[in-house]
């Protein structure tokens, strides 16, 4: 694998990625992070098993060529180490690996040799349907998740209340967050092909909202098995779901209210 890469926009890919991965993990490999060369792009991933970040590269972003792929292959690298050297470099970054996993980054006159893990070993994604998914604009997504996930509740002593509660119906998506003492549910209008309840970690939405911050266009939501996946044109973010019954909450809301406020 070879290719060269814009300072600015592989320093950008790994903090973003570095997020998802744990270094008290039992699993070396999911210390560090999984980088594809292909002809078109290049991808990071990043993982601890209950979220997973993948951000993809484009060979030109605005008409800008940010990245230059020699050979497509396949490598794992420490994110510690990769975030750490990534930061200090001063210019492009030229990354070479030969077949025995041995990483030589270049970047001006300054040269780094490292081994890398084999790239076979790290965890397959979960696969989906890409064909099933709704979709729902980043502005609207992010101000749905910022007006519900500060009431999930902090302590795990029921995980459940960790997470924001997503309702999809035919025409309707509902949120819920609560701590028990404090409630927070936004609705929002929208054509789903997804019916069902499922609870998202609420840490898990903070880290969406700080990657799909300048996003434009559409966010596509998937859900499989234990997971809920948002996808937009240069990220995708997989979630592990809680388990677990979410709490009733519209049986403590009214109905009815003895005030009602009248708007000229």
């Amino acid at each position: 694998m070879e290719f060269l890469i814009d300072h600015e926009c592989f320093n950008k890919a790994i903090s973003d990625v570095t997020k998802a991965v744990s270094l008290k993990t039992p699993f070396p490999i999911l210390t560090g992070i999984k980088i594809t060369a292909y002809d078109h792009c290049l991808v990071l991933v990043g993982s601890n098993s209950d979220i997973i970040i993948e951000r993809v590269i484009p060979l030109t972003i605005d008409g800008v060529k940010v990245l230059e792929i020699y050979q497509p292959g396949s490598v794992v690298i420490s994110a510690k180490f990769l975030s750490g050297l990534v930061k200090k470099l001063p210019n492009k970054i030229h990354i070479n690996v030969n077949e025995k996993q041995f990483v030589t980054i270049q970047s001006g006159e300054i040269v780094t040799n490292l081994n890398g893990f084999n790239s076979e070993e790290y965890p397959s994604l979960p696969p989906f349907d890409e064909t099933d998914y709704i979709e729902i604009p980043s502005v609207a997504l992010m101000e749905i998740i910022e007006q519900t996930v500060f009431a999930v509740a902090k302590s795990e002593s029921r995980p459940v209340l960790t997470g924001v509660n997503m309702i999809f119906k035919v025409n309707q998506l509902t949120c819920v967050a609560t701590n028990s003492q404090r409630l927070a549910l936004r609705k929002y209008a929208i054509e789903s092909s997804i019916n069902g309840s499922f609870t998202v970690p609420g840490t898990s939405l903070s880290e969406l909202m700080k990657l799909i911050n300048n996003e434009s266009g559409v966010i596509q939501v998937f859900v499989i098995d234990s997971y809920m996946i948002f996808k937009s044109t240069t990220t995708l973010l997989y979630t592990r779901l809680i388990a677990g019954t979410y709490p009733n909450v519209f049986e403590l809301l009214p109905n009815h209210s003895k005030t009602i406020n009248h708007y000229a």
